[in-house]
């Protein structure tokens, strides 16, 4: 006896399915480890090709001895006043020099990586730009990569990529205004704190905050021991608009 009235017939309601896991455990002291940061929120150097705001799906390499003064973004899909006032809010490559001089993480990436995942084409990220990069990082025989994220497409953008990496081999968490995307989308790790959107790195000008962001989330990689982990961290900003 056969249930179904219609043969093939689908629910109407859009069910997500998880990817599967995918897992590197980190085996080096934070001390040893070189560290990579990326972002999905649209970060580029001033005089590169500004992303395509419809929709991108390519990136752009920053060194990481780039001044923080030369960064800027690109992207029309979430408010980037916060960004504007300090780029590290969502690029945090001055608290990661800082972490490198207190010897908390033991060096950075000769290159950082900027992605404006808005409005992006998911097989694209998926088949070309998250492979290509996870091979850039591999080459530079990166540790640890930390990724943001914009607005929900970001983080579903930013996802796909963080999985590449991971299954490169090199252990990585999302900190994301926006963990729940990212859990959906199948995030190895996942660091969240109480934050807007394009402040996933903390407070804009808030030094503390940005670091103690950044060290929780790098020693979350330490402590997750199994694939889909997500700690929400105990630091709160809203965005007065």
């Amino acid at each position: 006896m056969k249930l179904t009235t219609a043969k093939g017939m689908k629910s109407e309601v859009y069910a997500p399915v998880t990817p599967p896991p995918v897992w590197t455990p980190l085996t080096k002291p934070l001390n040893k480890c070189k560290v990579a940061f990326l972002t999905a929120g649209g970060i580029h150097i001033k005089t590169q090709k500004p992303f395509n705001l419809a929709g991108d799906y390519t990136y752009r390499e920053i060194p990481s001895d780039t001044p923080s003064s030369e960064l800027m973004c690109s992207h029309g899909g979430f408010d980037n006043s916060d960004i504007n006032k300090d780029v590290n809010s969502m690029f945090p490559i001055d608290r990661l020099h800082e972490l490198v001089k207190e010897g908390f993480i033991g060096s950075l990436a000769p290159k950082f990586i900027g992605f404006m995942g808005g409005g992006g084409n998911v097989e694209k990220f998926r088949g070309e730009t998250g492979p290509a990069i996870a091979e850039i990082l591999k080459k530079d025989k990166v540790d640890i990569a930390i990724f943001t994220g914009g607005c929900g497409t970001c983080h579903r953008s930013a996802t796909i990529v963080q999985r590449a990496v991971e299954a490169a081999g090199i252990s990585t968490i999302i900190v994301a205004a926006l963990p729940p995307i990212a859990k959906q989308q199948g995030a190895p790790r996942i660091a969240a704190a109480h934050v807007p959107i394009g402040s996933n790195a903390g407070e804009p000008n808030n030094i503390e905050m940005q670091t103690a962001i950044l060290k929780d989330s790098l020693n979350l990689i330490v402590s997750m021991d199994h694939f889909g982990q997500m700690q929400m961290l105990p630091y709160e900003y809203r965005h007065n608009v």
